[in-house]
């Protein structure tokens, strides 16, 4: 499928990603990658940060700045990246090792954003 595929590049190009999921606006996925072969975990994350990012839209829509472009969470053992896709709801979450420079990771994140708009035909 080329989601996973594009996904699969996406996880292969950052060292020390630990998957990536593409997701729907109801946080649902729509595929995933995971290195050790944990599709719950990535699930799951794509849910829970997909809750995250339409709740940022909400409050810039509330205070009129936009629409919001990226989001991350720094844990103490991962760094989750997010980021939609389109304005109709699509986003991707990238789970990565703490401490991978954030401005690698998101080069790899928006050069798969490309790829999937161009998949998707946007």
């Amino acid at each position: 499928m080329p989601f996973q595929s594009i996904l699969k590049a996406l996880i292969e190009s950052v060292p020390g990603a630990m998957g990536a999921v593409f997701a729907d606006y109801e946080g649902e996925a729509v595929d995933q990658v995971s290195r050790n072969g944990d599709s719950y975990h990535v699930k799951f994350m794509g849910a829970h940060y997909g809750i995250l990012l339409e709740a940022t839209r909400r409050i810039s829509a509330t205070t009129k700045t936009g629409n919001p472009r990226s989001l991350t969470v720094k844990t103490e053992k991962l760094d989750y990246y997010t980021a939609p896709v389109h304005v109709d709801g699509y986003f991707v979450v990238l789970a990565v090792d703490a401490g991978f420079p954030p401005g690698r990771a998101y080069l790899a994140l928006h050069r798969a954003i490309r790829s999937l708009r161009n998949e998707m035909g946007y």
